[in-house]
């Protein structure tokens, strides 16, 4: 009986399914096993009616047949409940119907007479409908960048965010964003905003370098010298100037003109520190002269000797830039020399002053030695990097000027010489 029946399943299956189970016997026979099962359970094929007279009848298991029977019910009234909500709204269901041919009436005659009678007004006034192909690829665009619009976004953030590094001191950050910047340019030429983002983080760096200069007239540790010079150097500063939109990042092959730009930009700023310190000693004047002209030396041996240390340490090591030894001695000397001059014109001023003062021949010698110690100390710290300080200072003083005696000078030296 189920071989019979399996057979007749069989043939309203797929070919698929239906070759697969006739070629395999485990699964043909494990199908006829389970039907078999099938006709064995009394209870599933039973077309017996049982009543509800007792519980136990009630938690019996429903046949087959009851199944089917109460689902054809279920479907039965579901017919009569739709009926009935059908001719409750046949009205509004009429009504709906004729607005929908109405709509597609209006639609399929009217807005037809309408658009034809739009093209011949426009032929009138000799306009042509077109979609060109430059429209259809600008709608295309419109819809990449609404697409991207958090990305665009971000990009044309690029120039508030370096101005943010830039004041938080983040230097290397700032030309990171401006190295993406020209990245973005090269990448894609024809595109208008983003040399306008450039141009404006050109200005932002502009600005920051002009800080950092300023920055560097001020006194600063050696750490936030190389600091500062490291950005710098990476850097195009010898064509920069007040109206530049460009500011160009260079490779590690330094050009002579920019290790030179960067040597001149550091004396000049260490200068202009040395002679903002020797400005805060001027209120020393009022009170004692002596003590003026003493600090003053001892500032300028102190600070002078730093820069030009700093300027090996620096520029021709930290930096790695080219070396012209003949070059920075040059530089050094003149730095060195407008400092001179600094001096001399103090000592001009207040020592013949020190010198008249009513006072024990003694005293007076005394402190004549001993302001002349200082200016030999200066001389012989800068004579290590081979600075000609000591000359200059002479010839102003001893021979031009005769602020200080030479017998004074000599002798002042033999006990230096004496004492090394």
């Amino acid at each position: 009986m189920s071989k019979i029946l399996l057979d007749k399943l069989i043939e309203d299956l797929d070919p698929h399914l239906k070759s697969y189970i006739e070629k395999d016997p485990k699964i043909r026979q494990s199908s006829q096993d389970y039907l078999q099962n099938l006709f064995e359970n009394e209870n599933l094929i039973s077309t017996e009616i049982f009543t509800t007279t007792n519980d136990l009848d009630s938690k019996r298991t429903k046949t087959l047949t009851e199944e089917i029977a109460e689902l054809d019910e279920y479907k039965r009234n579901a017919d009569i409940k739709l009926s009935d909500i059908t001719n409750e709204n046949r009205d509004s269901i009429v009504e709906i119907s004729e607005n929908l041919k109405n709509i597609n009436q209006t639609i399929t005659t009217e807005m037809k007479d309408k658009v034809e009678s739009m093209i011949k007004e426009m032929d009138n006034f000799q306009y042509e409908i077109n979609i060109s192909d430059q429209l259809t690829s600008s709608i295309e665009t419109n819809t990449s960048m609404l697409s991207n619009i958090d990305s665009i976004l971000d990009l044309l953030e690029l120039p508030t965010l370096c101005k943010i590094c830039i004041l938080q001191g983040n230097y290397q950050e700032s030309l990171d964003i401006s190295m993406l910047a020209k990245t973005l340019i090269a990448k894609f030429p024809k595109i208008s905003i983003f040399q306008k983002i450039n141009n404006q983080i050109n200005k932002e760096l502009n600005l920051m370098i002009k800080n950092l200069i300023k920055l560097l007239n001020t006194n600063l540790k050696q750490n936030n010298l190389i600091k500062i010079f490291n950005i710098l150097n990476q850097l195009d500063l010898v064509n920069l100037n007040d109206n530049s939109t460009s500011i160009d990042l260079i490779s590690n092959n330094q050009s002579i003109e920019k290790t030179r730009f960067l040597k001149i930009i550091y004396l000049n700023s260490r200068f202009k520190f040395i002679t903002n310190e020797i400005s805060n000693l001027t209120p020393l004047i009022k009170f004692n002269k002596l003590s003026y002209l003493k600090r003053f030396i001892e500032v300028f041996r102190s600070e002078i000797y730093q820069s030009v240390s700093m300027f090996y340490s620096i520029i021709n090591h930290s930096l790695n830039l080219i070396p012209n030894e003949n070059e920075d001695l040059l530089l050094l000397n003149q730095f060195v020399k407008n400092l001179s001059y600094l001096l001399i014109t103090e000592l001009k001023t207040y020592f013949p002053e020190i010198l008249s003062q009513d006072l024990d021949q003694i005293d007076i010698k005394n402190q004549l030695d001993g302001i002349i110690l200082q200016i030999i100390y200066l001389c012989k710290s800068l004579s290590k990097y081979n600075l000609n300080f000591e000359n200059i200072i002479t010839w102003e003083l001893i021979y031009k000027h005769e602020v200080i005696k030479e017998g004074d000078w000599l002798g002042n030296l033999s006990k230096v010489k004496n004492f090394h």
